[in-house]
Formats: structure tokens, C-alpha cells, sequence
């Protein structure tokens, strides 16, 4: 009986491990000494999704197309940060007046010169590229697992929830490169350096999310409308158009008006989150106390136009930055799909040793 029973058990882990090796095979894993945990994560980020790429596929789609647009539309993002900081009455005893983009242009260069447009690249783009791999990422996983299971009248409201979650689950990665980035624009801090050790030494690590629930207040619903629009504006061009798929210039137009709707519609929150974000050196009596603070005190103060205050430095940044967000994101999943095909044609399955050597 004893024998019988170890034989059985030996039965099992042989099928066992012979079902790990070729788990190892299809997913092309072929070298390397890991341990089978290890296979499994390995399985789980290589497993394709409905469109055919995998989880570490999107998050390097993600992280190239959230750089590009970043790096790119910077200086933009500079002067919209520079026109919002502008003194509000309650901050100053010089009396506010709005200034245009050229204005904002020219003391920027005047004060800093022509890097200064770039002021707060660095924090950006750091934090940005990670932030972009993880927002695309979730919103791919959620959306493609439950369109399929849901009429396609409720599409969009897939995507709508999407949109928050995928937020939500990158924000605490872009709230500490926002606030140093948002700082060094309006000429709080000189350098990265200078404005982490001052943040750390003055408020400590919860300094790092100061503004943080007035940045989920602005880009949850900017999230949300950014890739519901952007994919219902592709779904009526499609169906306008009678096509199953649209060419790259179709997606950089649906891309660009998405971008121009999404900007301007969000920008008082924009504004209350700059005022909230770059407050560090104003006395406390005069804070904001919140985003609904914010906005009220903005539009009584101010009036009602001061809460679309660089609106149009927005959404001029808006427009090609969405373009570029999407186009760059378009583009890599379809370099990526490529580059899977040539792989396959050319794939030499693993050697017996080979998988051995891996899963031992």
C-alpha cells in the first residue's frame, strides 16, 4: 500500500512538472535558473490579453507614450502653470489681472531665460513615464476583461470606470513628481534638490501629497473623460465611417478632440489644484483650505473667468499632448504586435535541457 502511494505521489509530480516545461515553452521562457514561483509571475506578466499583448507589453507601451508626451509639451505645461500662479487678490496687494500666453512667455524667459520653460522636466518625466506604464496598463486589463462581458451599450461606461481606477491606482506615483514639478514652474523652488530637502525637512513625507486629494478631484474625472471620449470618438468614426479599424491619422484627430474637450471642461479643478499645490510660501491664514475652498474663494475673488484662468494655454498644451499620449501609445502596441509575429515565425522551441535547467 505505502509502495503504492509514493508511486502515485511521484506520478503527480512528474505530470506536474511536465506541465510547468511546456507552460515554460509557450510563453517562449528558454534560459535562465529561476525557481517555479518565479515561472508563474513570469507567466502572469507574459500571459497576451485580448488584443494579443501581455501585461509587460502595455506597461512599456504605457511608460514610452506618457514620456514622449510629457517631454515633448513641457514648456506648455510651464506657461499654463505660470498664467494660473498668477496673484490671486487674496495674495497679494498687487491687484490680479489675467495675462496671455505671450506675456507669460516673455517673464518666464525674461526671469530664467529659455529653460526656464523646461523648469520641473526632470521630476516630470520621472515620475510620469512609471505613472503612464501603470494608467494604461490597469485601464487595458480592466476594459478588455469586461467589454466582452457586458452589452455594448454599456462600453462606455466601461471605459468611464476604467479610466478612475487607472488613476487611481498610478496617483501615488505622480503626486510627489507633480508638486515638485508644479513648484519649480511657478518659481518656488531653483532645483529638484533644493525643493525635496526643503519639502522633507518642512513637512516631512506626508509634504509629498500635499494637494493629493485636489489632484484625484481634477485627473479622475480628466481620466475618466480622456479614454471614455478618446475610445466613444473612435467608436463613431468608426461606425460614420463603415470600418472595422481606423487608420493612425483617424486616431490623432479622435486623439486631438478628446484632448481639446477634456482640457477645457477640466480646467477649474486644474486651477484649484495649482493654487493648492503652490501655496507652500504663502502665510496660513491666506491658504486654501481645499479644492472646494479653492474654487469658491478663486470665483469670489476673482470672479467666475479667473476659474478657467490658462485655459487656453491648456488646452492648446492639451491638444497635441493628447495626440502625441495616444498616437505614441497606437503606435507602440502595433510595433509590439510586429514584433511578437516576426518572433513566432522565427521561435526555435526549448530544448529539453534548456527547460530543465530552468525550472530546476
Amino acid at each position: 500500500e505505502r509502495e503504492r502511494k509514493r508511486e502515485r505521489e511521484m506520478t503527480k509530480q512528474r505530470v506536474a512538472k511536465r506541465g510547468a516545461q511546456r507552460r515554460g515553452e509557450d510563453d517562449g521562457f528558454t534560459c535562465g535558473v529561476v525557481r517555479r514561483g518565479d515561472v508563474a509571475l513570469y507567466h502572469q506578466f507574459t500571459k497576451p490579453l485580448a488584443d494579443g499583448l501581455n501585461l509587460l507589453e502595455h506597461l512599456v507601451a504605457g511608460a514610452i507614450a506618457t514620456s514622449a508626451a510629457v517631454g515633448v509639451l513641457h514648456p506648455m505645461d510651464t506657461i499654463k502653470t505660470f498664467m494660473q500662479k498668477a496673484a490671486s487678490a487674496g495674495e497679494s496687494e498687487v491687484a490680479h489681472r489675467s495675462i496671455s500666453i505671450v506675456e507669460a512667455v516673455s517673464q518666464i524667459v525674461k526671469a530664467h531665460g529659455l529653460p526656464g520653460l523646461f523648469a520641473g522636466v526632470v521630476p516630470n518625466v520621472g515620475v510620469q513615464g512609471p505613472a503612464g506604464a501603470i494608467k494604461f496598463s490597469v485601464f487595458e486589463i480592466l476594459a478588455q476583461h469586461f467589454r466582452p462581458k457586458v452589452k455594448e451599450s454599456w462600453h462606455n461606461a466601461v471605459d468611464l470606470a476604467s479610466g478612475a481606477a487607472a488613476f487611481v491606482a498610478c496617483s501615488v506615483v505622480i503626486v510627489p513628481g507633480e508638486l515638485l514639478k508644479q513648484r519649480m514652474q511657478a518659481g518656488v523652488y531653483g532645483n529638484l534638490i533644493a525643493g525635496a530637502q526643503e519639502i522633507l525637512r518642512e513637512e516631512g513625507i506626508r509634504g509629498f501629497y500635499q494637494g493629493y486629494r485636489s489632484l484625484l478631484a481634477r485627473d479622475i474625472p480628466y481620466t475618466m473623460l480622456e479614454f471614455g471620449l478618446y475610445h466613444k470618438i473612435k467608436a463613431m468614426f468608426r461606425k460614420r465611417m463603415n470600418v472595422d479599424k481606423l487608420s493612425a491619422q483617424q486616431e490623432l484627430m479622435a486623439a486631438g478632440i478628446c484632448g481639446g474637450i477634456t482640457g477645457f471642461l477640466t480646467t477649474p479643478l486644474d486651477v484649484a489644484k495649482t493654487k493648492l499645490m503652490t501655496q507652500a510660501h504663502v502665510p496660513k491664514h491666506l491658504r486654501y483650505r481645499g479644492v472646494a475652498d479653492a474654487l469658491i474663494r478663486i470665483a469670489r475673488e476673482d470672479g467666475f473667468k479667473a476659474l478657467f484662468r490658462g485655459s487656453s494655454a491648456r488646452t492648446l498644451w492639451l491638444v497635441p499632448f493628447t495626440v502625441v499620449f495616444f498616437g505614441v501609445h497606437e503606435l507602440s502596441k502595433r510595433k509590439l504586435l510586429d514584433r511578437k509575429v516576426l518572433l513566432s515565425k522565427h521561435a526555435v522551441p526549448a530544448s529539453r535541457q534548456q527547460r530543465r535547467l530552468a525550472l530546476s
